[in-house]
């Protein structure tokens, strides 16, 4: 599924896109004071997590794409895991306020879609001011593929030019799957 990856073309001549294997879970980082969010957090990262295909996004649009394929069980449990975040996870804050999850509202894209936000304090290397940055996720289950687009800014919200790119990465997954 390397071809349903996001390409330069498909985002204009301001985003560079570098495709790389990446690791896109890190959610279970976020240490929160309530098991069913924390459960939904390190379920998540179990099977989103491994280097993966990605299409990393740097410019006017910040991103992370990439495209999970298997069978009905694997995308059973990739949905199972997406849905759990976006409900459990709901107006949790984090450890020491550090973070801090919101679902988000988005039109179905695919089979399914799920879209949660969260906000973090990170500090880029030890000793640096702490800076706010927001990651928004859109996760669409699309045939037997399941869609992860995660927009990434700083402390402000971009969730329509999220919401705008994650269209375009499903666009992509579902014309990979015309063409079959």
């Amino acid at each position: 599924m390397k071809r349903a990856l996001l390409a330069g073309k498909d985002l204009g001549k301001n985003v560079a896109i570098f495709k790389l294997n990446l690791d896109g879970a890190f959610l279970s980082d976020f240490r929160v004071d309530e098991a069913r969010c924390m459960d939904a957090l390190k379920s998540y990262d179990s099977v989103f997590g491994g280097g993966r295909p990605s299409a990393f996004l740097v410019g006017e649009i910040n991103g992370l794409h990439q495209v999970f394929t298997g069978g009905p069980a694997t995308i059973r449990q990739l949905r199972t895991a997406a849905s759990k975040v976006s409900t459990s996870c709901d107006g949790k804050v984090g450890f020491r306020r550090e973070s801090e999850f919101k679902k988000k509202k988005v039109a179905n894209l695919g089979d399914a879609t799920y879209a949660f936000e969260v906000t973090f304090d990170h500090a880029r290397y030890p000793g640096a001011d702490m800076n706010t940055f927001v990651s928004e996720f859109v996760v669409v289950a699309y045939k037997s593929s399941v869609i992860v687009y995660q927009g990434l800014t700083d402390s402000t919200s971009t969730w329509p030019t999220t919401v705008k790119t994650a269209k375009k990465a499903v666009a992509k997954v579902k014309k990979v799957y015309a063409r079959r």
